[in-house]
Formats: structure tokens, sequence, C-alpha cells
């Protein structure tokens, strides 16, 4: 003990080690998402990599080894705490989306004269009378407060009404909701060469959220997977392509993906009744498509997750790559070609394999169906070692790439209940049925749009599965599990013989 007293440098040195290891247990804590099992362990080999460092300075022979060790621990520990505040960053950044953003602008043709919203006074505004009207009303406050007095405008019934009344010039501007541009340009090409926007206002509205639950890995829950057909910020809102309820019984450690055709023929929540695309409800927000969905099977849905097409290829590629089943051997639209069974893509073919469905008999059925194959290829990959070597890479672009109303606590304590198990979960799937057809919609109430008219034998049958899959008990499981192998055993015996008869 005198020999350590009388190094003052070895005194230096394990104060560092203290700290720097004070410091990544601290952190290990306060990310939440490690195991008890695995605290237990750090804080074992943090104390005896501590005791062996003031073991070492206390001879000639060690001391200089233990200094050399102390830095390289020190120097671990710090990466190690660099990857827990990362991850936390990364996890808080993508979580807890509880407020949606509508750009509301105001359109012009692209010669008129008017250069800002000031110059607007003596214009007549064309507006949608009912469809996002709440919005609309929000621009129409701030036109007013612009111009100062209450702005002239005339009411339509849906966009081909509203686009047409402006290039006859029956109104010399109009609002529309940004997230209804890539919906206009399909019948209107060049409508955004035709115009020009005079100015945007920024709407924000709190998504309501459902109770949180009292424990989410002991409680089943469902999460809508919302895929919007748009690259680049996440925040975009735009039509919503990719529609599944993916619910998760922690209990059981089971998911069932329920995909809906992104046409599905079906009342809207903000459309008073009125059928539309599915697929239409993103663009009034997450919350719509969310609310749509409840209605439709019966069911409480109690997180969303947001991607993009921008998000589909960046996290694939991260993971390396997945190996993801194609029911057919096909070639997209896109140029990459896939062969029945497993295939290894990365991100551009995976996003070529989800957006396919010209090639397929069935269309958009079996687009869903590759939508469940990737999303099963993309869990299995990222609850794998594999991806520890672009882990902190992953994370990042996760945080860009993904929203999300779950909570950072409740996405820890699932990272945290899943580190500690390490469990196989069984994937589930469900599809929803219908027959392709022509009807008017809440969104084009003058134009016949091609739409899939539900079956609604199917709709129920998924409603029951998405209910007995939130109830599933491990024992549930254990006697289901039991009753199909002695089915299958009862399928497969030979049938008596006459003699034995």
């Amino acid at each position: 003990m005198k020999t350590l007293l009388s190094r003052k440098l070895s005194i230096v040195f394990l104060i560092l080690q203290i700290l720097v290891t004070a410091a990544l247990i601290g952190v290990a804590f306060w990310v939440g998402f490690i195991p008890t099992k695995y605290m237990v362990a750090l804080i074992a080999v943090c104390v005896f990599l501590l005791a062996y460092e003031v073991f070492s300075q206390m001879t000639d022979k060690s001391y200089i080894i233990g200094r050399i060790l102390c830095g390289i621990i020190c120097l671990f520990y710090v990466g190690g705490g660099y990857y827990c505040v990362n991850t936390y960053s990364a996890i808080d950044e993508m979580a807890g989306h509880e407020v949606k953003v509508d750009q509301i602008s105001c359109i012009v043709l692209k010669d008129d004269p008017a250069q800002s919203i000031y110059d607007t006074k003596d214009y007549t505004f064309g507006i949608l009378a009912t469809n996002d009207r709440t919005n609309t009303d929000k621009a129409l406050a701030e036109v007013k407060a612009a111009i100062g007095q209450e702005p002239t405008k005339l009411e339509y019934q849906d966009n081909d009404t509203l686009i047409d009344a402006l290039y006859a010039k029956e109104v010399k501007v109009i609002i529309i909701n940004e997230a209804n541009r890539n919906l206009i340009e399909d019948y209107y090409e060049t409508f955004s060469t035709d115009t020009r926007v005079l100015n945007t206002h920024n709407v924000e509205t709190v998504i309501k959220k459902e109770e949180t639950l009292d424990d989410i890995t002991k409680t089943p829950f469902n999460v809508y997977l919302s895929g919007i057909d748009v690259y680049g910020d996440i925040k975009t809102a735009s039509r919503s392509d990719v529609n599944v309820i993916m619910t998760v019984n922690p209990n059981t450690h089971e998911i069932l993906l329920t995909t809906t055709p992104r046409d599905y023929y079906v009342p809207l929540s903000v459309s008073n009744g009125i059928p539309d695309k599915l697929t239409h409800a993103g663009i009034h927000g997450v919350d719509c498509s969310v609310e749509t969905l409840e209605m439709l099977y019966d069911t409480k849905i109690d997180y969303y997750v947001r991607v993009n097409f921008t998000s589909i290829r960046k996290i694939v590629d991260l993971l390396g790559g997945v190996k993801v089943y194609s029911d057919y051997d096909f070639t997209s639209d896109w140029g990459p070609s896939f062969k029945k069974g497993y295939n290894k893509v990365n991100g551009k073919q995976a996003l070529a394999f989800c957006r396919e469905r010209h090639h397929f008999q069935q269309g958009d059925y079996q687009r869903g169906r590759n939508h469940q194959h990737m999303i099963e290829a993309i869990l299995n990959k990222a609850m794998s070692p594999d991806i520890l070597p672009n882990y902190a890479k992953l994370l990042k672009t996760a945080s860009k790439n993904f929203s999300t109303n779950m909570s950072r606590k409740e996405i820890t304590a699932l990272a945290k209940m899943q580190l500690n198990d390490m469990s196989q979960w069984t994937i589930k799937y469900a599809n929803a049925k219908g027959t392709g057809g022509s009807m008017t919609t809440y969104s084009y109430q003058s134009r016949k749009l091609y739409v899939c008219i539900p079956d609604y034998d199917s709709v129920d049958k998924i409603s029951k599965k998405i209910k007995k899959a939130l109830k599933a008990t491990p024992e549930s499981k254990a006697k289901e599990e039991k009753e199909e192998a002695e089915n299958v055993k009862t399928s497969a015996s030979p049938a008596p013989t006459t003699a034995a008869q």
C-alpha cells in the first residue's frame, strides 16, 4: 500500500478508471434497455478490472502493464458509453411523435401577377367544401390576417373540380394540402409546372394517443405499420400504400401480420360515412389511417410506425441485406429479378420487391403478401447478432427514417425484454380480400376510380384472428400446437385395410 501511495501517477490512473467505470455503469442504468443479468455481469467485470488495477500498482513488475491496461480499459468504457448514449438518443428521436404537420398551400397559375399572399386581396379563393376543411379554414384565417379582410371564396366538391376551376380561371388562387399533390398529379401531370406556390401554412395537430399500456412486455398490443409512397423526409404526408396491423403478443412470442389492400373501399374516419380508398386516409394523417382500420376490424390500435421508400432502402442496406421469401419467380418494373424461395436482397432490391404488383395475377394482394415477407425478413435480421457491426449507423439511420408514437420507455422495455431472453418469435399472416370495381370516392366525387370492394367475410375472420391473438396465453398456445400436431398425425395415418376391419 505504501508503494501505491508513493506513486502519484498510479493514483491518477486509478482515479481515472474509477470515474470512467462509474460513468459507464451510470449510463448503462440510465438508458434502461440492458437486462439485469447483463448489468450484474458488467458491474462484476468492472469491479474485477478495478481490483486488478489496484494490485498491479502495488508491485514493481506489473505497474507499467497496469497503466497501459488502464488506458485501454478506459477507452473501451468510453466507447461502450458512446454506444449507450447513441442508442438512447436514436430511440428518443424516433419515439413519441404525437404531432402531425400539414402543409397547406395557396397556389396560383404560373403566369399570375401575384408575387405574395398580400397581392391576393381582390382574388377569389377556391377551396374544398368538406375535405380537409379544418386545415383549410386555418389557412384562410392566416390569409385574412395578411390581406386585412375576409377572403372571397368558392367551394368545390373534390380535387378535380377545384383544379379545373383554377385552370378555367373561375378562381385565381386555390388552397390545397400538399399531401394531395401526388394524388392531383396522377390526373394533372403538369400541375406542378403549370402553377406556383404563393404561401404555405404549417398546421400542427396533436395526434390523440391511446392510453399507455401498464407493461408493454406483458400486455398484447396492435401496431399500425404505414408505408407512404414518397422518398425523403419521413414527416412528409402522403398516401399510405402499405397498411399492416402487427398484433404482438409478448406472452406467447407470436406476431400476426394483417395486410389490407391500399385500394380497399371503406369509409374513412373523416369522410362522414362516404367510402374512399384506404390509401387516401394517409393524406389526412396517420391518425386517420389508424381510426379507419380500427373501424374496419373492430379493434384498438395502440401504436403506429411510419416509414417511406427511403426508410426501406437505407435500413435494409445497413442490416447488410436480408433474406426475403418470394412466392413466385418475377422481374419487377424497377429492374431486379427474384426467384421462388429465399432471395438475398439489398436496399434497392428490397424496395423493388415491396413495390411490385403488376406482374402478379393477384396484383395488390400478392404485393401485400410480399410486404409481410419483407417485414418478417427485417425482423429476423434485426433480432440477430448480425446487426452488431453496423449497430451505431443503423440506429442513427432508423431515427431519421422511422417515426412512431411509442414512447422511448416502451421501446427500451421491449428491447430489454428481447435482449434478456433472445426468444424466437412465431410470425403468422392474415390478408383481407375483396373484388375489383370502379366507384366514386370521398376524395374524388366526380370521377370513378379503381377500388377494391371488401369481402366482409374475410374482414370478420381477420377481426376474430386479431382478437384471438391478443387474448392468447402460453397455455392456450401449447394446447393449440398439440391439437395441430394430432391433426397432422391423424391425417398422415394410412386408412385401415379391409382385413383389419
